[in-house]
């Protein structure tokens, strides 16, 4: 009997894993607040308004370019935003599917990281299940490295490199962290075989001018429409403002959690490292310099937010997938117990996961939809709502606008992000109240400040929806 040629089928499986995985996260209206201010500034775009002219966040405009994108394809349902996400994390984990035959030359290796970041993506909330953008922003990283990877690489690799990091660095900055990896080990090679003037001028010029390229048109757009001032401000000005959050300490601890929450994969990376084989030491060595670069920029922030550790995992899946290249004999018992048992855990993994997202998800309450569903019965046609600090997706939910161009809640509720914004809260509060939303949303729970003083002081509590939010009111 003719055994199948898997590595002919690896796009299509890997695909159809990463939906297997994630289906049950399809449903539920918000995973994470992040995810709905992607999707909600996205389809604004769709409707032609201008980012940091008609709706402000702190993000570069490319993740909102791809929920536009997203929500253009899947006609505004989140079911498609989910299905699209996890289309996303199997090209990724086809990405590195072709990376480790690259770089190792091992089928074995290269299967095995690729499901390792199916499975890394898929296990905790705030580490991948809910969308974000590290996760549409690896896969750009996957793909440079590559067009530079190997011997016989010509000045268009590098080009289309540096186009690929440029356009991921416009969905967030942070990529650069990858970029510096790539740079590093290039000059690092060109130094060891003696051609370091011609990896400079031919290799890392070419990777770096284009790198920018993306940035440069996005500026010229602004610059077009009269925002330059805008553009620059937060592009700049407000990534600088914001305040570090974490001792270093704690950040620290931060990486350490992240190495013990995955601890089988971090073990296996180990015991790879542990026995070098000469044929991939040159391919560990950059895969520990592209994870201590990551590493350090999920640091740098100094804010412990899970989703920053996403940008660690595809390093962290290929090291671990060395393990399986048979070349190496250590863990002996380990390796006899893999090869009996690896492919009905795997069956067992995938499923369990799969369906015991679904049944999380299906048991959580979905607070916006029952907020949504609420508010429904008792607006009339044409009444407004403003979501206030609650879940945004509400707007969408209900069919409404947004009425404050700050989509995301916390950028008016919290000072740190007022300050960094220069938000004027009496101009905001204006804007929002002169449009006479027919009810308010506020959290029990929320804080204090010019805008919700500005909010009492027309209107008032009449109930309490599920998910502890309070109903409020004009005042009569």
């Amino acid at each position: 009997m003719r055994q199948i040629d898997w590595s002919k089928w690896a796009l299509p499986a890997l695909l159809f894993l990463a939906v297997l995985l994630r289906w049950g996260t399809f449903f539920p209206s918000v995973i994470n607040h992040d995810e709905s201010t992607y999707f909600l500034i996205g389809k604004g775009l769709l409707e032609g308004q201008t980012y940091l002219v008609d709706s402000y966040d702190t993000k570069p405009v490319g993740i909102f370019l791809i929920y536009a994108l997203m929500s253009w394809l899947g006609g505004g349902a989140i079911f498609f935003l989910r299905l699209f996400t996890a289309l996303v994390i199997g090209l990724t984990a086809y990405l590195l599917y072709l990376l480790g035959n690259s770089a190792s030359g091992n089928t074995k290796a290269s299967w095995a990281a690729a499901i390792s970041y199916l499975l890394l993506t898929s296990i905790f909330k705030f580490y991948g299940i809910s969308p974000n953008t590290e996760l549409f922003f690896n896969p750009f990283t996957l793909g440079a490295l590559l067009l530079v990877w190997g011997e016989g690489r010509k000045i268009h690799h590098f080009l289309l490199a540096g186009l690929l990091l440029g356009a991921g660095f416009m969905i967030k900055y942070v990529i650069a962290a990858d970029a510096l990896a790539i740079g590093l080990f290039l000059l690092w090679q060109g130094w060891r075989k003696e051609r370091i003037f011609r990896t400079i001028l031919q290799e890392c010029l070419p990777l770096t001018l284009v790198f920018f390229l993306p940035l440069a048109l996005t500026y010229g757009y602004y610059a077009s429409i009269g925002q330059t001032e805008a553009f620059l401000f937060y592009t700049f000005d407000v990534t600088s403002k914001y305040p570090v959050e974490a001792s270093w300490v704690d950040r620290l601890l931060f990486a350490l959690a992240f190495f013990g929450r995955f601890f089988p994969f971090t073990l296996l990376a180990i015991f790879a490292l542990r026995e070098p084989l000469a044929k991939d030491r040159t391919w560990q060595g950059f895969l520990l310099l592209w994870l201590g670069c990551v590493t350090v920029m999920t640091l740098l922030p100094g804010k412990t937010f899970g989703h920053y550790q996403i940008q660690m995992m595809p390093p962290l899946a290929l090291l671990a997938a060395l393990w399986f290249d048979p070349e190496r004999k250590q863990q002996g018992w380990l390796r006899k117990a893999a090869a009996r048992w690896i492919k009905p855990f795997m069956v067992v993994a995938f499923v369990g996961i799969s369906v015991g997202l679904f049944f999380y998800f299906r048991n959580k309450l979905d607070g916006p939809r029952l907020v949504a569903a609420a508010l429904k019965e008792r607006l009339a046609p044409g009444e407004l709502v403003y979501t206030g600090n609650y879940h945004h997706i509400v707007y969408h939910l209900l069919g409404q606008q947004g009425l404050t161009p700050y989509v995301h809640s916390s950028l008016l509720f919290y000072d740190h992000h007022v300050e960094a914004l220069e938000i004027d809260l009496t101009k905001e509060a204006k804007r929002i109240l002169d449009q006479h939303p027919r009810f308010i949303l506020l959290r029990t729970d929320h804080p204090h400040n010019l805008l919700t003083n500005s909010i009492y002081e027309r209107y008032e509590i009449t109930d309490t929806l599920p998910d502890k939010v309070w109903l409020l009111e004009p005042i009569n």
